[in-house]
């Protein structure tokens, strides 16, 4: 992936939830180092795609993974739920129920809190 855009689409592509590296999305910044000042200008360019990103704090190591999703998706809804407590979020949490969305909370869960 060489943008954002094509990035975007790879994230739209794959159910709204993308695996990368840093390495990726530092050549597409342009980046020489992932200083601090480089990874919150990552973070504000893939927030102007629409584009959120785990973990909320970008790694400073080109190897480390980092997944994206779809800003104002189901996926954010959830990330946002767990991320941040609310009776809301319990809510949002409470409405997917099902096998298939407790196994996506559980993974998410395991994506934030490791």
């Amino acid at each position: 992936m060489n943008t954002y855009e094509e990035l975007r689409t790879a994230v739209t592509n794959n159910d709204g939830l993308h695996k990368t590296t840093m390495d990726t999305l530092k050549k597409i910044q342009g980046a020489g180092r992932l200083g601090v000042h480089v990874r919150s200008d990552i973070s504000r360019k893939l927030e102007s795609h629409g584009l959120g990103h785990l973990p909320r704090e970008l790694p400073p190591n080109q190897e480390d993974v980092v997944r994206l999703y779809l800003l104002g998706s189901r996926v954010a809804d959830i990330v946002k739920a767990v991320l941040n407590p609310s009776d809301r979020g319990d809510d949002t949490l409470r409405a997917i129920g099902g096998s298939e969305a407790e196994d996506l909370v559980r993974q998410i869960r395991q994506l934030v809190c490791g």
